[in-house]
């Protein structure tokens, strides 16, 4: 299992005009959300200031002790001063090297935190630039660069650049050459981590026409992979591969395979006889990777419409009696982890499978489920950030605010009539409601429809919701909404929506 914690750093809105960077905040963003999917647990912080970047650096290096495997990544301007490094925060002034110092953040003392929390594998990775500041589209603040620096044991130090060069800051779309090169290469499985960087440096050379050459320091003992070529979660799940990543499963001819194998089939006149067999299958003869396998389709197969099966959620408690093992139910670990992650074992991000969060979620505080429940919790601990609703016990509530403005129209007898158009969503004072597609796209909804749609996407039950309108609910009862809406506390405005799965 990999055991990594990241700590992630872009910053692009410095104070003055010509020190503002393109696409560094991008670089972070999509370089979290990759390690993410490789098992790392994230810590992200873009465009902070002096005693945001200090603060997450110290709880970043205490932090640390508890884990294996440690990652550094920062996207930004970085600078030599009296022959020490640099990381700059937005509000470093450039004023002169006295106050570039002290409105930095020194990177050997990064090193030194690392050094102390201990873990075995200790990776530093820097987009920042290595000469002075040009224009916009190169990073850097000094003419000698970054300095040469010593990797202590354990540890790699990639750098963007080689002495003297420019980091670009464009040139992968929304990425700058050097991260967008990583992320084309770190999904490559069983690759030690020095030739992941060859494959890295070489990108970057030929994509740069041989302006730009990675650089790094190493000082590693044993291998290290990003990608060590089984799909990667925070904890190691007891099933099969197959089973972890369904995409990969293949019917042995069994009778729970077979059945399986129907439900998958998205054909209803399929699905109803495999549900049949259910009944007479001996659950003591069937594996426990099967069972959880089981419990994928049968979400699957319910949010597809067969009918059986959705009687069977609406009464999930009674009908997973029969699967529960002592304190465990491997059915029920497989439904809820089909709701957070795709057929590739890939977190579902924004898109979770929440059709039946209700009937599921009225389930955690059953003691006979309790372990399903812990197992989910674990697994989602390091995804924290981007799950609004989390399993406990007792159930948190989740608090919205919900921002209307209220609009004239002439109805169909030319009466006029008071519409209301949804402007703001938002989630202790983060703002969740992002667009997809064509932006001036908009539909009407009944409100109370709209409330479901609402807890769909943060995958919260209906009863651990709690709404906060600027009306009074009552008076709204539809709404207008954009056409494709996405709830995130995260920027998504150049994001691709994924593929679902």
């Amino acid at each position: 299992m990999m055991n990594a914690l990241a700590l992630v750093i872009g910053n692009v809105d410095y104070r003055l005009e010509k020190h503002k960077l393109i696409n560094a905040v991008n670089d972070a963003n999509d370089f979290s959300t990759k390690l993410m999917a490789l098992g790392f647990t994230i810590r992200k912080v873009t465009n902070c200031d002096q005693e945001t970047f200090e603060r997450a650096v110290t709880s970043f290096g205490e932090e640390l002790k508890n884990y294996n495997v440690g990652l550094f990544y920062f996207s930004g301007h970085g600078l030599q001063i009296e022959g020490r490094n640099y990381l700059t925060a937005i509000d470093t002034s450039f004023a002169d090297a006295i106050s570039a110092k002290h409105t930095s953040y020194p990177l050997d003392q990064i090193i030194d935190y690392m050094q102390s929390a201990n873990p075995i594998i200790k990776i530093l990775i820097l987009d920042a630039c290595r000469d002075n500041p040009l224009p916009n589209q190169y990073r850097g603040t000094q003419q000698t660069g970054l300095a040469p620096i010593h990797a202590p044991k354990g540890t790699i130090i990639a750098f963007s650049t080689s002495p003297g060069e420019r980091a670009l800051d464009y040139g992968a779309g929304r990425n700058s050459i050097y991260t967008g090169s990583l992320l084309n290469h770190i999904d490559d499985a069983n690759i030690p981590i020095e030739d992941f960087f060859k494959r890295v440096r070489t990108s970057v050379y030929t994509l740069s026409q041989g302006r730009q050459t990675s650089w790094e320091h190493t000082s590693l003992i044993g291998n290290f992979y990003f990608n060590s070529g089984q799909l990667v979660h925070s904890i190691q799940l007891p099933y099969r591969e197959d089973c972890v990543v369904d995409e990969l499963f293949k019917s042995t001819g069994t009778q729970i395979d077979e059945i399986i194998n129907d439900l998958k089939s998205h054909n209803y006149y399929t699905q109803k006889p495999a549900v049949e067999k259910l009944r007479s299958i001996n659950i003591s003869e069937v594996d426990d990777s099967s069972m959880f396998l089981l419990g994928r389709n049968i979400l699957q197969t319910a949010i597809g419409g067969e009918f059986s099966v959705q009687d069977k959620m609406r009464n999930l408690g009674t009908w997973l009696k029969r699967f529960s093992k002592g304190n465990e139910n491997h059915v029920l670990n497989g439904i809820l982890y089909e709701m957070y992650f795709n057929s590739k074992g890939h977190f579902r991000n924004n898109y979770f499978k929440s059709e039946f969060v209700d009937e599921i979620y009225a389930l955690q505080t059953d003691v006979r489920y309790i372990e399903s429940f812990n197992l989910i919790r674990e697994l989602l601990l390091p995804l924290r950030e981007h799950i609004f609703y989390m399993p406990n016990t007792p159930p948190d509530v989740l608090a919205i605010e919900i921002i209307v403005e209220a609009y004239e129209f002439m109805s169909w007898d030319d009466t006029p009539e008071k519409g209301y158009k949804l402007i703001s969503i938002k989630h202790e004072n983060v703002e969740l409601l992002h667009h997809r597609g064509v932006r001036h796209l908009e539909n009407e909804v009944i409100f109370s429809e709209f409330i479901k749609q609402v807890k769909g996407l943060l995958c919260v039950p209906s009863t651990n919701l709690r709404v906060s309108t600027n009306i009074e609910q009552r008076l709204i009862k539809s709404i207008v909404v954009p056409w494709q809406m996405v709830l995130s506390g995260e920027d998504l405005s150049q994001q691709e929506a994924p593929v679902e799965y």
